[in-house]
C-alpha cells in the first residue's frame, strides 16, 4: 500500500528518518546556542567542525587547483569563446551598419543615435 504522498514506503521511511535527524540536530544547536556559559570563549558562536572544514576548503581551493585538459576546455568554452563570439557579432553588426550608412542604403532619419 502506498502512502498519500506519492512515494514508496521505503522512501517515505527514509524521509521521516532524515526529518527526525534534522530536528534532533536543530534542537541540539538551539540548546548549545542559547547556553550563555558554554560558548563564551568563542564570542557566543557555536563551533561546528564540519562547517569550519567546508569553509576552509572553499577558501583554499585556489591553492589546490591543478589545471588539466577538462578545466582548460571549460575555461575556454565558458569564458574566452563567448567573449570573442560576442565581440565578433558586435564588430560584424557595426561594420554592416557603417557600410549601409556610407553607401546611402540607410536614410538619415532611420539611423539610431543620429543626435549623438
Amino acid at each position: 500500500m502506498t502512502n498519500p504522498y506519492g512515494v514508496s514506503d521505503a522512501e517515505f521511511n527514509i524521509i521521516k528518518l532524515q526529518a527526525a535527524r534534522r530536528a534532533g540536530l536543530r534542537k541540539e544547536f538551539i540548546k548549545q546556542k542559547t547556553n550563555p556559559f558554554k560558548h563564551a570563549s568563542e564570542a557566543g558562536y557555536v563551533f561546528d567542525p564540519a562547517l569550519q572544514k567546508f569553509l576552509s576548503m572553499k577558501v583554499t581551493s585556489l591553492e589546490h587547483f591543478q589545471a588539466n585538459t577538462r578545466t582548460s576546455l571549460f575555461g575556454f568554452c565558458a569564458i574566452v569563446l563567448p567573449m570573442f563570439t560576442y565581440g565578433y557579432v558586435l564588430w560584424k553588426h557595426r561594420t554592416n551598419r557603417e557600410n549601409q550608412i556610407r553607401s546611402g542604403e540607410l536614410r538619415y532619419r532611420d539611423r539610431s543615435f543620429k543626435f549623438a
